[in-house]
């Protein structure tokens, strides 16, 4: 256990769940200050920017922290995170021409697409930080970066009511904390140069390619019942679904404060062939998604409905039900993540691709059916049956590699 665990989860916590609630924040400032259409096209337009994200994360910083190849450089990873980044844009901005945006739109989906790559890029440099046992920085830096998005956005947009112009200065907030602390700090534990390595590269590329893959159908899948609704209901609906899906991404992505600081006590137990002790980590990691996801659904069944109708002065009676199952759908989906990253550490990435394969598959083809028969309550339902789909399959891979789970152990 490394000395500053009891420092980096607190921090990592405190920054990794203000961060979490940004996009919370940000949806209820907009909703409240601007209209329900605007809502609705900025809540699509974050949810292409999150699955664009992972363009620029590519492999992503559990692949990051738990490699133990000598051969990749830091610097390594930093000019490979300006390629994906770089990427990440380009697809972008493709993305919107083929989806022939009006000029607002295309506006609203870039600048957000722009502020998660900003997200990307300080990704590296966490990473860094975080195989230092320095996670406790990173997890400054999302805070202060969180906390000042914050107040910045709801200032700016008081005042001017154009979320474009909100856009660009939250962005101005993340290149300044970037330039001023989070390469600062990654280079203090770790000297770092922009050369280029073309053979490290194409293997970081070629190593990551299926981490990438997961990573990018794992956001599609939670966010398909929103792209499913783009075009077939009206922006206000839109905003509706993004309000009673908002608390279930919450759940999800909190989880991810739990399993990050065990990360190295992962691999620490890869490294000594302790199936065991892997195991009931793992197990461990999931009695505590459990638990936090019972906790969910007791609170969303209580006061869920009320609260998001009051926080975001629209009325979501109707939409009770649809909470309820929706938080269900994430506790799966957030027990899927503690087998994900078991899975990573121990390097079977493919397998993990046939699951997201096999569930964006089911998506495509139940989306347009679901929604065109339940309206708004089918993307619902598509949710529900993507995320325990997702659960089941990882479950039956999990066990059925048992035998040979360390087979691919480095070193």
């Amino acid at each position: 256990m490394n000395g500053n665990l009891k420092k980096n989860f607190i921090w990592n916590m405190i920054g990794m769940t203000l961060n979490s609630f940004n996009s919370l924040f940000f949806m209820i400032i907009v909703t409240r200050l601007n209209n329900l259409k605007i809502s609705g096209i900025f809540t699509l337009a974050f949810s292409v920017a999150c699955l664009m994200f992972y363009f620029g994360t590519y492999s992503g910083r559990v692949f990051q922290v738990t490699d133990v190849n000598k051969e990749i450089t830091d610097s390594d990873y930093v000019v490979h995170r300006i390629i994906t980044c770089s990427i990440m844009m380009i697809v972008s901005f493709i993305y919107c021409v083929t989806m022939h945006y009006n000029q607002y739109k295309f506006a609203v989906v870039m600048l957000l697409c722009m502020l998660k790559a900003m997200e990307a890029f300080a990704d590296v440099f966490y990473g860094i930080l975080h195989k230092n046992d320095f996670l406790y920085k990173a997890g400054f830096s999302l805070t202060i970066k969180s906390i000042i998005s914050i107040i910045v956005f709801l200032v700016i947009d008081l005042f001017t009511r154009n979320i474009i112009v909100t856009l660009l200065t939250v962005i101005l907030v993340w290149v300044l904390i970037l330039i001023f602390y989070d390469i600062p700090s990654a280079n203090k534990v770790s000297k770092i140069s922009l050369k280029l390595n073309n053979s490290h590269l194409t293997m970081l590329f070629k190593t990551g390619f299926f981490i990438f893959l997961i990573n990018f159908f794992s956001v599609y899948i939670v966010n398909a019942p929103k792209y499913a609704l783009d075009g077939r209901v009206a922006d206000s609906l839109q905003a509706i679904f993004g309000i009673i899906l908002m608390p279930a991404t919450l759940v999800s992505l909190a989880i991810q404060y739990f399993i990050q600081p065990y990360l190295q006590n992962l691999t620490a137990l890869y490294n000594d062939s302790n199936k065991k002790g892997f195991n009931q980590l793992i197990f461990k990691l999931l009695l505590l998604t459990i638990g936090l996801g019972i906790v969910c659904v007791i609170g969303a069944y209580l006061i869920g409905i009320p609260v998001l109708s009051l926080v975001y002065g629209v009325d979501l009676t109707l939409y009770k039900k649809d909470l309820i199952i929706i938080i269900i759908g994430a506790i799966f989906y957030s027990m899927s993540i503690v087998f994900s990253a078991g899975l990573t550490t121990v390097r079977y990435t493919f397998v993990q691709f046939i699951t997201y394969l096999i569930t964006s598959v089911m998506g495509l083809m139940l989306a347009g059916q679901l929604i065109q028969s339940f309206d708004v309550h089918g993307a619902t339902y598509l949710y529900f049956i993507l995320m325990l789909s997702q659960f089941i399959l990882y479950v039956l891979f999990y066990i059925g590699l048992q035998n040979k789970l360390f087979d691919k152990r480095v070193g």
